[in-house]
């Protein structure tokens, strides 16, 4: 996996890197760390009216309050959805603002990561320390990566790899003890770091009304109409899927862009935090005929079972499915791709994957967290090599990302749109 800047810039700072690690591993067992919260961008409470619990894990909104026709019984634009976000006055922002500080303790940063630790240290004494191996382990493994054979035996003590080696042997055991996966581990920073993170996510986006800078608002919005116009053409099934919702932060997009009834979206996010801040802000709307609303699920992506939004079947159940700033957040990629292929209708269903600030932006994040973040986005050579590799999927590629570094990727961010055969 490529690295963002230079080999030069890289070894210079592995020095650092080994010495910080080393710190690490000898204060492992009184101190775990996670991502810091002024690096996540990801797009994620009081009792929410109308909410039913499906399961331990699954969170439902929107069967309730606003409906899509106004009170002369005249069908609004856009459903009648409820999403005209708009930005706080500046003394709505300043009172927003010091109440969010109030409830993270005075500082943000320092109150996320508190929070994190809190989660953290809630665990199960087995899931903990296999958290915390698996941490250290990924680290090392992405710090010796871009290494040649020759930096490897320079810059890194024998001891370093010693310890590596113990830890991976540790986590082996327990992962088979507890019947532990990778992606159960990868999970737990994930929904740690969002849950911790969803309040001041959701506020700050309150503030602002919603809205991006303009040039990456732009983007988002070019992506959702991508997912928007596949519940227009010939066979639609009227639903599509945002992976990684969040706080619900491109519901606007979408019925910006012509999503014409609440009950069209389904919203899904492994942090049951950003579920509730979804729920509270875009639970309420619904459809006049129908009754129902949009659907928030707190749940894994790679475990749900969609089926249930479908009719008696578990394919073709939408017609799009986007993920915004999230796909690199998912633990296996490739599993990833081929659920959303799974549950894409035939013959036109749009897949979706966009982000912003654009792959170079994604390959940094790797680079500084690998333990959040584990690769970056697909190119469209590797897109190319997935689907020759997987017929299976059903899907071509309409529209290729730009390369990382490249000015299509300064210009216009990460957007790929593949369509099912």
């Amino acid at each position: 996996m490529a690295i963002a800047g230079s080999n030069s810039f890289v070894v210079i700072n592995l020095v650092a890197a080994v010495a910080s690690l080393a710190a690490s591993a000898s204060a492992r067992s009184q101190h775990m760390m996670c991502t810091s919260p002024a690096f996540l961008g990801h797009y994620h409470h009081p009792q929410v009216a109308h909410r039913q619990q499906q399961s331990s894990t699954t969170l439902f909104g929107g069967f309730g309050g606003v409906s899509s026709k106004d009170k002369k019984g005249k069908k609004k634009k856009g459903g009648g959805q409820s999403v005209a976000n708009k930005k706080m006055t500046p003394q709505n922002a300043k009172k927003a603002k010091q109440q969010l500080l109030e409830r993270y303790g005075g500082d943000l940063n320092i109150g996320t990561q508190e929070r994190i630790e809190k989660y953290l240290n809630s665990l199960e004494p087995h899931l903990k320390e296999a958290a915390e191996l698996y941490k250290t382990t990924t680290q090392f493994d992405a710090l010796i990566a871009p290494m040649t054979p020759a930096d490897r035996n320079r810059l890194i003590p024998p001891v370093q790899f010693e310890m590596a080696t113990s830890d991976r042997a540790k986590l082996q055991s327990l992962m088979e003890e507890y019947k532990l996966t990778e992606i159960d581990l990868h999970n737990v920073f994930q929904q740690a770091t969002w849950d911790a993170s969803a309040d001041a996510k959701a506020t700050q986006a309150d503030i602002v009304g919603g809205q991006m800078k303009p040039e990456l608002q732009q983007r988002i919005d070019k992506a959702c109409s991508f997912v928007v116009d596949a519940t227009k053409t010939e066979g639609a099934v009227g639903k599509i899927l945002d992976v990684g919702c969040g706080h619900g932060s491109i519901v606007k997009s979408l019925v910006d862009a012509g999503l014409e009834e609440p009950d069209m979206y389904v919203g899904l996010d492994l942090s049951s935090e950003m579920i509730k801040n979804a729920v509270d802000r875009y639970g309420q709307a619904r459809n006049g005929r129908t009754g129902k609303g949009r659907v928030f699920v707190a749940d894994d992506f790679l475990a749900h079972d969609f089926s249930v939004y479908g009719n008696g079947g578990s394919n073709d159940i939408f017609d799009g499915v986007i993920f915004c700033s999230a796909l690199h957040d998912l633990p296996d990629m490739i599993g990833s791709i081929t659920k959303a292929a799974s549950v894409l209708r035939s013959s036109g269903g749009k897949l979706v994957v966009v982000h912003a600030q654009g792959a170079q932006h994604v390959l940094g994040q790797n680079q500084a967290n690998p333990v959040m973040v584990s690769r970056g986005l697909p190119t469209a050579k590797e897109w190319s090599e997935m689907l020759a590799e997987h017929p299976e999927w059903g899907l071509t590629l309409e529209h290729e990302p730009a390369d990382p570094r490249s000015d299509g990727d300064l210009k216009c961010g990460y957007l790929t749109v593949l369509s099912k055969i």
